[in-house]
C-alpha cells in the first residue's frame, strides 16, 4: 500500500528528528548523576535507574519535552501531504486526527518500554561504549538496537521490542477499515526497530555532534 509506505517513512523520519532534538537539547537520565552511562569495558555492575529516576525520563521523554511535539506534527504533515489513510481527508480535522495518532504511536511505545524495563530491571537509557574508535562505537550502537544492560551484563532488550511492536500495532485499531494490526502495524513495528539502529548512532555520537553544533554558535 503506497500511501501506507509514505505514512511509515513520514514517521521514520520524525522519529528520528525526535531523538536529535531530544539527544541534543535535552539531559539524560545518567546527566542528572552528572556522568554519561557507559559500558564497561569488563562486566561489572552498571547502576539500575531509581524508580525516580525511571518515572522522570518516562514523563520528560513523554509529555514535556518539545521533540516527541516535533516529530508529531512533523510525521502528520507528510501524512497529511500523502493523504494518508484518504479516509479522514486532506481536512484541519484530519489533520489534527494524524497528529493525535502520531503522539500515541509515541506514548504507547514509551510506555510499554518504560514499565517492561522497570518489571525487568534492565536500563532504559542508552548505555554509551567506554570505548574508542567510530567503527567500535558504531558496532557498540547496532549491537544496543537489540541489547540492553542488566546487573553488568547485556540481555535482549525484550522492553524495546515489545513497545516497537505495540507503538506500531495498537493505533492501528482506530484507522479506517482495510488497515490491520498484524499487517501494516506489524510492519511499521519492524520499521522501528529497525529504525533504533539510526537513532542509536545519533545517541552515541551524541557528544560529538554537541561540540559541532557549539562551535557553529556565533
Amino acid at each position: 500500500m503506497p500511501l501506507f509506505i509514505t505514512r511509515r517513512l513520514a514517521l521514520q523520519i520524525a522519529t528520528l528528528a525526535f531523538a536529535a532534538l531530544g539527544f541534543l537539547s535535552q539531559r539524560s537520565i545518567a546527566q542528572e548523576t552528572s556522568d554519561v552511562v557507559t559500558a564497561p569495558s569488563a562486566v561489572t555492575n552498571i547502576p539500575e535507574p531509581t524508580p525516580q529516576q525511571r518515572w522522570n525520563k518516562y514523563v520528560r521523554d513523554t509529555f514535556t519535552t518539545p521533540p516527541i511535539y516535533f516529530a508529531s506534527f512533523g510525521a502528520a504533515s507528510g501524512s497529511q501531504i500523502s493523504n494518508s489513510p484518504p479516509a479522514w481527508h486532506r481536512t484541519t480535522g484530519g489533520y489534527f486526527r494524524r497528529v493525535g495518532t502520531v503522539y500515541a504511536s509515541f506514548a504507547i511505545q514509551n510506555s510499554v518500554y518504560d514499565a517492561g524495563s522497570a518489571l525487568l530491571h534492565t536500563q532504559n537509557d542508552y548505555v554509551h561504549c567506554n570505548c574508542r574508535g567510530g567503527w567500535r562505537r558504531a558496532g557498540h550502537a547496532l549491537q544496543m538496537t537489540a541489547l540492553t544492560y542488566r546487573n553488568g551484563h547485556k540481555t535482549l532488550d525484550i522492553p524495546q521490542f515489545a513497545g516497537a511492536y505495540a507503538g506500531g500495532m495498537i493505533p492501528i485499531l482506530w484507522y479506517p477499515r482495510g488497515y490491520s494490526p498484524l499487517g501494516e502495524g506489524l510492519v511499521d513495528g519492524t520499521a522501528q526497530l529497525g529504525l533504533m539502529f539510526g537513532v542509536n548512532q545519533i545517541r552515541e555520537f551524541s557528544p560529538e555532534l554537541k561540540r559541532f553544533f557549539r562551535k557553529l554558535k556565533p
